[in-house]
């Protein structure tokens, strides 16, 4: 029966792709896109999806996790996301000093999710869309490159090894696969936000700049190397103190590079090292994470920031790309009068470090529906980092960060 439904939900991800379902819709709910008559039908249509119902209501953050192509409301989440996994994600807010609930929809694909399941992701975000009545702004987060408006939506952040059938793995009374786990808090000036994400256990996961954190289910061991900042050390012990409350019995030891003891010893087995003295002088000093960072600001130095009309007439991925405007330099602005002309379209608008998929307030019936997978599908195609944020804004409700890339 597994088997059965994961097939059925795999061809409906394919039926949504399909040009020629699209053509037999073209009668029906999809005649007449974006104007109000069809999205009111559109919005009764996902009101009925039970998925949905009775979200953003108020004020606070919804979580679904894709399983085999379908969305499963996450009751309760505990803020610990699989890398193997997709996520969407509804945050309703209050703007202050007013009453009206805004949104913001980000779906989360983790680094070993598939390309069909980040799809999948991409088509039921826009179901939220609209059951909300067109209403939220759509992200799209990639696992290591989260925005900051996402990243401090949850307190204790948590990435793990694994995917849907994943759970916290005990694997008989008291014997645990043990996981080495690197601790940051991103905001240094909201101390209590912390991001936690399972790295392989072995010595190249190990820096002299960051902590980390060695599970072993009833023991942990917070590892502080030289360099570690005071923020980097206390968000460590605060995920270790997270791990006590949620255990009751928790030994705990703070590991410091040159230490000799028994805790030591023991802490340096699990990654291979009998000997102490075989251990290296000292750990690297640059965390592979600023190595990319560089990298990547290295790389966007060059990057001359563009517009592009994007198509997918088949809906399988085979996009096909039409440049409207590319700058000089980038430092250089668009021109807004130029999304005045193309409003009657979707563009890809590369900015360099962000991607915006915007939609025209007169766009036909497909590019609307497809305008965040049609971007995602050129990012794949197109070279860029597969992890460089896109965002979907529609005309009349972008938001202001979108505005410093227009003149």
């Amino acid at each position: 029966m597994a088997d059965a439904e994961e097939e059925e939900q795999k061809k409906w991800y394919e039926r949504e792709q399909d040009e020629e379902t699209k053509k037999k819709l073209a009668d029906t709910n999809m005649e007449n896109y974006g104007g109000k008559e069809h999205r009111d039908k559109q919005r009764a249509i996902a009101q009925k999806q039970k998925e949905w119902q009775n979200c953003g209501e108020e004020v606070g953050v919804e979580v679904w996790r894709i399983e085999k192509f379908k969305v499963i409301k996450q009751k309760d989440f505990n803020e610990k996301f699989y890398n193997g996994d997709s996520y969407i994600i509804l945050h309703s807010y209050k703007e202050e000093n007013k009453e009206d609930l805004k949104y913001n929809v980000h779906f989360w694909l983790g680094k070993h999710t598939s390309q069909d399941e980040a799809g999948a992701a991409a088509i039921k975000t826009v179901e939220v869309d609209d059951y909300l009545g067109d209403l939220p702004v759509q992200y799209r987060q990639v696992q290591g490159h989260e925005t900051k408006n996402f990243t401090d939506l949850w307190d204790s952040m948590q990435i793990l090894e694994g995917g849907v059938d994943s759970g916290f793995r005990k694997v008989g009374p008291k014997k645990w696969v043990p996981r080495l786990l690197h601790v940051e808090q991103p905001n240094k000036k909201k101390k209590k936000k912390i991001k936690v994400d399972e790295v392989p256990l072995n010595m190249d996961s190990l820096n002299n700049c960051d902590s980390f954190v060695l599970d072993a289910g009833t023991i942990a061991f917070d590892f502080r190397p030289p360099k570690a900042s005071r923020w980097e050390k206390i968000a460590a012990n605060e995920f270790v103190n997270k791990l006590a409350s949620e255990r009751g019995k928790l030994t705990r030891h703070i590991i410091e590079w040159g230490d000799s003891g028994k805790a030591a010893v023991e802490f340096w087995k699990h990654f291979g090292v009998e000997d102490l003295s075989t251990l290296p002088e000292a750990l690297p000093d640059t965390p592979a994470r600023i190595a990319k960072e560089e990298a990547a600001a290295a790389a966007l130095a060059d990057h001359k920031p563009a517009m592009y009309h994007v198509t997918d007439e088949t809906h399988n991925g085979e996009v096909e790309t039409k440049l409207v405007k590319e700058l000089e330099d980038h430092n250089d602005k668009f021109d807004r009068q130029i999304l005045t002309d193309e409003d009657d379209d979707c563009l890809v608008i590369d900015c360099g470090d962000i991607i915006y998929a915007w939609i025209g307030s007169t766009a036909n019936k497909n590019e609307i529906k497809h305008a965040m997978l049609n971007a995602q599908n050129w990012l794949y195609k197109s070279g860029r980092p597969i992890d460089t944020p896109i965002v979907r804004v529609v005309s009349g409700g972008e938001p202001s960060d979108f505005w410093t890339h227009f003149g």
